[in-house]
Formats: structure tokens, sequence, C-alpha cells
């Protein structure tokens, strides 16, 4: 009976690991696309931030 048995747990043994490899994968890319996302929102605020100091030394420049 464990040799008739054999085939069916290899064959959940190997789903069950492709399943674990493909979720680990896919949490992967997951991850890098949340982490560019964030790269992208910060580099926005340090451009606002840049552009906001320009306008106003532009403005003082301006006064004189």
């Amino acid at each position: 009976m464990n040799t008739e048995m054999l085939p069916i747990i290899l064959w959940v043994l190997i789903i069950i690991v492709s399943w674990f490899i493909i979720r680990k994968i896919l949490k992967s890319l997951s991850d890098r696309i949340n982490n560019s996302e964030l790269y992208n929102a910060d580099m926005l605020n340090v451009l606002e931030e840049i552009r906001d100091e320009l306008k106003e030394l532009n403005k003082k420049n301006s006064d004189r």
C-alpha cells in the first residue's frame, strides 16, 4: 500500500514546494515594486523642496 501511495505523496510535495517557490518570487516582485514607488514618492518630495527653495532664492534676488 505504501508503494501505491508514494506517487500521490510525491505529487503533493511537488505542488507544495512549487507553491512556496512561486509565492516567494511574487512577494519579492511585490516588494521591489513597493520600494520603487516609495523611492519615487521620496524623490518627488525632495524635488518639490528644491523647487520651493529655488523660488524663494529667485524672489530674494529679484527684490534686490
